[in-house]
């Protein structure tokens, strides 16, 4: 497919539809629902799809936002990420968004309502080296009369797994300015942070839950305590797109800089390190097994 092709899915009877670009991570570069666009990009999508920066809708696997350190260990395999090409780092030269942001390579099939791509991870030598776990992944999108929903899949070969990927949609209300925006938050626990975006190992912080304004600061926060079944709405008068979290995933990061017109609300199976710091460790798909996070968005009002 070549790199500039995009796949169409559509609902015709919600007014859905969400066009994905196969060859940039299989990126979703946007979700209108009738007529309005739900997604935010950051840049104009013909530069968006030549350079390497998160927007829309991507996935972050196999670890979601960073890593402490080049180096570690799961369960006896050593991991050294340095000098490896597809390895995406932050502004402090940490492992950064995991490995797929731009990567081509998915075998795909439509579904009805939806597509299903996926991935055969010890196939390709360079994911592996920065991964050394067997495994398949598959992700399946699907338009329904509910809105959109988001399947991630992990299943293991003949070793453990770990599991530590995200979501990281750019989400943002149509007609809605920051200063009319809230979230609607379920009880959460607030995880400290340091400078760097990293976990403060052994602090616990606040709890949060209800609503809260945009306006009042930036944010850019990890929460734990997400349960299967939990929502959390972005607000603004009668108008809402409400995310709610079906299935595998734990953690909650909360992202809208200052002035930002966008909110992404990104759903976690692992709290930020996990994989370094092995402390709480991520989740393990056991050999032949299967790990599911699902995730819904619709639009209301």
């Amino acid at each position: 497919m070549p790199s500039h092709s995009l796949l169409d899915l559509s609902h015709p009877a919600s007014r859905q539809r969400l066009q994905l670009a196969p060859a940039a991570g299989f990126c979703g570069v946007s979700w209108m629902v009738e007529g309005e666009e739900c997604l935010h990009l950051c840049q104009p999508l013909d530069q968006f799809l030549r350079e390497e920066h998160t927007g829309g809708l991507p996935l972050l696997y196999p670890w979601a936002n960073r890593l402490r350190s080049d180096q570690w260990q799961f369960r006896g395999t050593e991991v050294d990420l340095a000098g490896h090409a597809r390895v995406h780092r932050d502004g402090n030269g940490l492992p950064m968004h995991g490995l797929l942001v731009r990567w081509p390579q998915w075998d795909m099939e439509l579904t009805d309502g939806g597509c299903r791509a996926s991935i055969d991870w010890a196939s390709h030598q360079d994911l592996f080296a920065a991964f050394p776990f067997e495994h398949q992944l598959q992700i399946h999108w699907k338009l329904d009369g509910e809105g959109l929903e988001v399947r991630t899949s992990v299943t293991a070969g003949q070793s453990r797994v770990p599991v530590s990927f995200g979501w990281h949609p750019y989400l943002v209300l149509p007609g809605a300015v920051r200063s009319d925006l809230s979230l609607q938050l379920p009880s959460l626990m607030e995880v400290p942070l340091d400078p760097g975006c990293l976990p403060v190992q052994g602090s616990v912080g606040d709890s949060i839950e209800g609503m809260q304004s945009l306006a009042d600061r930036s944010w850019d926060h990890c929460f734990s305590g997400l349960q299967d079944g939990m929502a959390v709405e972005m607000r603004s008068g009668e108008r809402a797109i409400r995310m709610e979290f079906l299935e595998g995933y734990r953690w909650l990061q909360i992202y809208s800089p200052d002035e930002a017109d966008f909110v992404c609300l990104e759903p976690m199976t692992a709290i930020t390190a996990a994989l370094s710091d092995q402390d709480p460790m991520p989740p393990v798909v056991d050999p032949g097994c299967t790990y599911v996070g699902r995730y819904r968005m619709t639009l209301m009002g």
